[in-house]
């Protein structure tokens, strides 16, 4: 079987559900460069997947379902934008105030306990929030801060 070719697949031709993830990556700290993003935007999805199997939602499971397998590897679409902590921390607050109206579904704010800042040869590591994740449908989400 060709691996484009999951039967795991659901995502079918007309389904006007189009889940995205969006991650709010903070670009306001000079030490985020763009390896430790990656790392963050990793950690992102990891909490987003944590995130969904706690919550007891059928609708978002469903969501989730439809999103993880618009590939064969089980992820879906995934937009990542810039932003700072105040435009990260009133998204995340918006969608969680106005879910039904913008038909958000899940969010959450990524805080690394351990984030590593360089001050010439010693590391410290601090605790901070680094970005944060939303899974919404695309018709419906739109960020001004991008």
């Amino acid at each position: 079987m060709d691996k484009t070719q999951n039967p795991r697949m659901v995502q079918q031709k007309g389904n006007s559900m189009n889940p995205i993830l969006y991650i709010l990556m903070r670009t306001d700290m000079t030490s985020l460069n763009a390896g430790k993003a990656m790392a963050q935007a990793s950690h992102a999805t990891n909490a987003f997947i944590q995130e969904v199997e706690r919550v007891d939602d059928v609708e978002i499971k469903e969501l989730v379902e439809i999103w993880s397998t618009q590939t064969w590897q089980g992820f879906g679409t995934v937009l990542v934008l810039g932003c700072n902590e105040t435009e990260m921390n009133e998204a995340v607050d918006y969608s969680r105030r106005d879910s039904e109206l913008l038909k958000t579904f899940l969010e959450g704010v990524v805080h690394d306990p351990t984030y590593p800042v360089r001050d010439g040869e010693m590391t410290h590591y601090v605790p901070v929030d680094t970005c944060a994740f939303i899974l919404a449908t695309k018709t419906r989400l739109t960020f001004s801060m991008v």
